[in-house]
């Protein structure tokens, strides 16, 4: 690599502004190609939260705890929370969860409230039944039910983040810049220029090296460029509802039901069984239903059976029913929410772009082309590991031993068998 190469880095996510940050921080030239506004397509619609509590991916606990020791860097601007997660339902799969993630701390079992601690920064919680309605009153109506409380983990800015991104990237030099990244041109056999579409007009643009942080983009982008990658992409949708009644406690962590539900009553269904598209709701849904408290109302998530399709651009257009099912999905954790049907809440999502086994591509495709993609649903909380490892894989840094189970060479690989049942468990 020649000294201070031009660097282009496709894409201002957060993913792309990370990458592009710990790249200028090494001073090299950094140029950000975005079609639209920084941070104003996936990343807009974030949840915001983050966890290290991975059952059973190491890689992941890993790149996502990495991430969140270089969020001190951005704490000032991103106002990071330790909330926690709190995944509510059978003893027993809460167990085995808990036991599934030895990198998220010691495992705490609190059979009476007087020995759980309210302020642990680390480590995974285990409240017993008989304890549930002592330490978390506002669930005291789940009778035989257990609670598993993760931390670190909470939700944090990640507008905040993004802006402090943009700005460190330009004290450094970096720039963005508006345009249409379009296909590699090689010269010599290996990737030298970008051709690029600003306004009206096509341009090549040469770079010693190339990062592609598509965001949603990724799958139409990998079939541009013929290459063959298994991902796919899924609509996701959340709803925020005000909270007047104030039902949703303030202080509450991020809450997850985890067990299976059925959301409509017998005469409900009864009704609907003729709306189209309406079918599959009507029977048993997953676990996974989720709020948390949001300046003054909630955020409700609930996405049973999300299909695939390619996007056509940044956001999905939610289906009428996604804030109410969202909302019904709370109802067995917080049971008076049902005052609320009725209400409209404010809907809006993105779409989870993903891998068979749910792990990103994140790493090199070839001689001085690299990706980062396939983030789906930690795009945020891994955004800043992300970027530092880019950067390690572009200078021929050290990388840590768990790097190369992210990359996208693996699929070269005849022996690996990724799993897409392991993916939605994990979802």
């Amino acid at each position: 690599m020649p000294a201070n190469p031009e660097v282009l880095v496709v894409g201002a996510g957060i993913l792309g502004l990370s990458a592009a940050h710990f790249l200028a921080e090494r001073g090299l030239r950094v140029t950000v190609l975005e079609r639209g506004d920084p941070l104003a397509c996936t990343s807009d619609k974030s949840t915001e939260c983050y966890r290290v509590f991975w059952p059973g991916d190491e890689a992941l606990a890993a790149l996502v705890g990495r991430s969140l020791d270089l969020l001190q860097g951005f704490a000032a601007v991103a106002r990071p929370n330790r909330r926690g997660y709190l995944y509510v339902g059978e003893e027993e799969p809460l167990l085995l969860m808990a036991q599934e993630a030895p990198h998220a701390g010691p495992l705490r079992v609190h059979k009476r409230a007087l020995s759980y601690p309210k302020e642990a920064a680390w480590g995974l919680d285990l409240v017993r039944p008989g304890a549930l309605g002592e330490v978390f009153p506002y669930l005291g109506h789940l009778r035989g039910r257990a609670a598993l409380h993760v931390r670190p983990a909470g939700w944090f800015s990640a507008q905040g983040l993004g802006m402090g991104l943009l700005e460190a990237l330009r004290q450094r030099g970096g720039r963005p810049i508006h345009g249409e990244f379009l296909e590699l041109e090689r010269e010599g056999g290996r990737p030298r220029y970008a051709r690029v579409r600003r306004g009206e007009e096509e341009e090549l643009w040469p770079f010693s090296l190339l990062v592609l942080a598509p965001g949603p983009g990724l799958p139409g982008l990998l079939a541009a460029m013929g290459l063959e990658l298994p991902v796919v992409a899924e609509p996701h949708f959340k709803a925020w509802f005000p909270d007047p009644l104030s039902l949703f406690l303030r202080e509450a962590p991020l809450i997850i039901w985890n067990e299976p539900q059925e959301i409509f009553s017998p005469e409900e269904k009864a009704l609907l069984q003729e709306e189209a598209g309406l079918a599959p709701l009507l029977g048993p849904l997953p676990p996974g239903a989720h709020g948390r408290p949001e300046g003054e109302g909630f955020l409700a998530l609930c996405n049973p059976f999300p299909i695939e399709e390619m996007p056509r651009g940044c956001l999905p257009t939610p289906p009428p029913w996604a804030g109410e099912v969202a909302l019904r999905g709370l109802f067995p954790l917080l049971p008076r929410l049902p005052a609320y049907l009725g209400v409209r809440p404010r809907v809006d999502g993105g779409y989870y772009v993903r891998t068979p086994e749910n792990r990103p591509l994140l790493g090199p495709l070839e001689d001085g082309v690299f990706l980062a993609g396939a983030f789906s649903g930690y795009g945020v909380m891994a955004a800043l590991g992300a970027g530092e490892l880019l950067a390690h894989w572009a200078l021929g840094e050290d990388l840590p031993s768990w790097a190369q189970t992210l990359a996208p060479g693996r699929f070269q690989d005849p022996g690996y068998r990724p799993s897409w049942a392991a993916a939605k468990a994990q979802l």
